[in-house]
């Protein structure tokens, strides 16, 4: 699948001449003429790259990069602004707020090539490393931090497509006593099953990670609290009835299950959201484990 490249420029000379050198090369091009959509455009096509002019009416450049790394959806699209300010202070406010590279005009088809190409490796290489340290290194689903700051990005993200929420918190019942039966390497094959289970069931959308130690996290972007509840009973179901062999032994294990459920209209902060799953998720142990329950307003 080839590269999507925005242009935005309030000249449509400008906007001409790019994309036909950028469409020339493979790329798949899309154009603004205004800096103000950029945002909305930016979350529908999710471009790998954006050439944004400085100067421009209403909403110059400066201000539209500003507004695109503040957003925690988009802030990691490249940047390259293409100027005919040349100054040595407008380029170095450019690279401050977060542009990755500029090109001057008048327009060359060399430079422009070679520094969309060299962005978009660095975006690349970039990518590989975020992707090495967003993931717990036993089970291979995202880490706690990374978790969280999902979490954060598709609370916003529902806020504005008046979607619900639902976090989920799920942890195996004495697993302390797995690791003093069995030994860590028998507990962390459990961790590592019950990661593949997780990985299987949830839905496409869906962000299974690991919270820490023996306790999971998933988002579930649109849904219902009676969908919620019924996901959340399957995987509880589905880990009660499996056999985690370990050689020679098979054992068997349950969880418990937490949940909270924010609606569109409901402003708990990501903190919130988390605090009321994690008590939801204490309620179930507290009701004798191996079962679902969700925090009540």
């Amino acid at each position: 699948m080839c590269d999507k490249i925005l242009i935005v420029d309030d000249n449509n000379n400008n906007i001409r001449l790019l994309q036909d050198i950028l469409e020339d090369e493979g790329y798949e091009v899309f154009t603004l003429n205004s800096g103000i959509p950029v945002l909305e455009t930016s979350r529908k096509i999710k471009p790998d790259i954006i050439l944004l002019d400085i100067m421009m009416p209403l909403l110059d450049g400066f201000e539209v990069c500003k507004a695109l790394k503040e957003d925690t959806e988009l802030k990691d699209i490249p940047v390259i602004m293409v100027t005919a300010k040349a100054e040595g202070k407008d380029l170095k406010n450019a690279l401050e707020i977060g542009a990755v590279d500029y090109i001057k005009k008048p327009i060359d088809e060399e430079e422009v090539i070679a520094r969309v190409q060299s962005a978009l490796r660095q975006k690349d290489s970039r990518e590989v490393l975020r992707e090495k340290a967003s993931r717990d290194g036993l089970t291979g689903l995202f880490n706690h931090r990374i978790l969280l700051e999902l979490l954060e990005t598709e609370i916003n993200k529902q806020k504005r497509n008046k979607q619900s929420i639902s976090f989920v918190m799920l942890d195996i019942d004495y697993f302390k006593k797995v690791n003093d039966t069995y030994g860590h390497t028998a507990g962390d094959l459990v961790l590592k099953e019950l990661s593949n289970i997780l990985k299987n069931m949830v839905r496409g959308g869906d962000i299974p990670g690991r919270y820490g130690g023996e306790e999971f996290g998933i988002i579930l972007p649109d849904i219902t609290r009676e969908d919620t509840y019924q996901l959340c009973e399957r995987i509880r179901q589905r880990i009660a009835d499996y056999d985690f062999y370990i050689n020679p032994d098979s054992i068997r294990a349950t969880i418990s299950i937490g949940f909270y459920n924010k609606s569109a209209e409901n402003n708990s902060t990501c903190e919130t959201v988390i605090k009321y799953a994690d008590e939801a998720l204490y309620k179930a142990k507290q009701n004798g484990r191996n079962r679902v329950e969700e925090w009540n307003e």
